[in-house]
């Protein structure tokens, strides 16, 4: 009877530990968390939440050279996610990867990159002390480490955008190039300025199930539109023509059809052009 009894003790005492959600010595280690990086893992990058051609803005004075080098705005993310098992698309970590690394900088250099560690799936926050390029196409490689024979690196193609406000009197800028500046739906609000050359280049592609009509400016002697697309991704770019003041304008609409949500989402910048 004393046997039985133990035996009918330990087994209620398991049922209370679930009931009562006490954590049992057998089970605190069967179930790891979901967002630690493991062996056999696949996984893609984003930058900006976006996995396709995302865009880091840089805060660079302008006009630019190919090889000007600034610093990144804040609050930009960079993030590592898991993703399904195709072929060809996303990373994977092999038999021993426990973490990504993720790499920033030139495309045929290290020496100027940057460098995130990510042990668990999740975002993190771009730094703003970093030295990125201020314009033009990169890449970001996210790496699993330790590296083994099956494991693969996920590489993100992405774009440099100079996003300069407020850029210095036309008699202390270097008398080259023109600058472009890439605003997205973001940037919604913001004013900007141009000097006569300059462009100003939209790109609206969020949220999804949005479709935007064609960026349009309010005045073509001021700010020219030269090209622009509509739909889930709007494009726009304008030429600063003439010294005075335009707006830029786009609205989003949802793509359904039937019952839909009955919503706009207003795109609008400021911008003046000065000689």
């Amino acid at each position: 009877m004393a046997r039985r009894s133990s035996i009918v003790h330990v087994v209620f005492g398991a049922l209370a530990g679930l009931l009562l959600g006490i954590p049992m010595s057998e089970s605190a280690s069967a179930h790891p968390s979901v967002t630690t990086i493991g062996p056999h893992e696949h996984f893609v990058g984003l930058v900006n939440g976006q996995s396709t051609e995302p865009i880091i803005k840089m805060a660079c004075t302008s006009p630019l050279s190919s090889t000007e080098m600034g610093h990144p705005l804040s609050g930009q993310t960079v993030a590592v996610e898991p993703s399904s098992s195709v072929a060809g698309t996303s990373g994977y970590t092999g038999s021993r990867g426990r973490s990504v690394l993720a790499t920033f900088g030139v495309p045929t250099s290290t020496s100027n990159s940057s460098l995130l560690t990510f042990s668990g799936f999740g975002s993190q926050t771009l730094p703003d002390t970093i030295l990125l390029p201020c314009s033009g196409s990169g890449k970001a490689v996210f790496s699993p480490q330790p590296t083994g024979k099956s494991a693969k690196s996920y590489t993100l193609s992405l774009t440099y955008g100079n996003i300069t406000v407020d850029p210095p009197p036309l008699a202390t800028r270097r008398s080259t190039a023109s600058r472009t500046i890439i605003v997205t739906q973001a940037d919604s609000g913001h004013s900007y300025r141009l000097h006569k050359g300059d462009v100003l280049d939209v790109q609206l592609s969020r949220p999804s199930g949005v479709v935007w009509s064609e960026p349009a400016s309010s005045d073509q002697v001021v700010l020219q539109r030269t090209a622009g697309t509509s739909g889930a991704t709007a494009t726009g770019a304008f030429l600063a023509v003439g010294a005075g003041r335009a707006q830029v304008t786009a609205v989003g609409s949802p793509n359904c059809s039937g019952a839909c949500p009955a919503f706009l989402i207003a795109f609008e910048v400021n911008v003046s052009v000065v000689g």
